[in-house]
């Protein structure tokens, strides 16, 4: 399946940031949550992800709170 090209707003950019921060940290090894549907939904979206600026540090944050949040 060909990745979708989105247009946002700067301000619905935002909303990426959670979703790849969890894409990126369900591709470590010692995945904390193992979120394969943000993965996959990652990998369909034609958008350059560097822009939004997510580090492995912000990655494992939005991990453990998304965790606490399913807890």
């Amino acid at each position: 399946m060909a990745a979708e090209k989105v247009r946002l707003s700067k301000e619905k950019e935002t909303l990426l940031i959670t979703l790849y921060g969890k894409a990126l940290e369900s591709r470590r090894p010692d995945s904390l949550l193992r979120d394969r549907f943000a993965n996959e939904a990652v990998g369909r979206i034609d958008y350059d992800f560097s822009r939004l600026g997510v580090d492995r540090n912000l990655a494992a944050g939005l991990a453990a709170r998304a965790r606490m949040m399913d807890d």
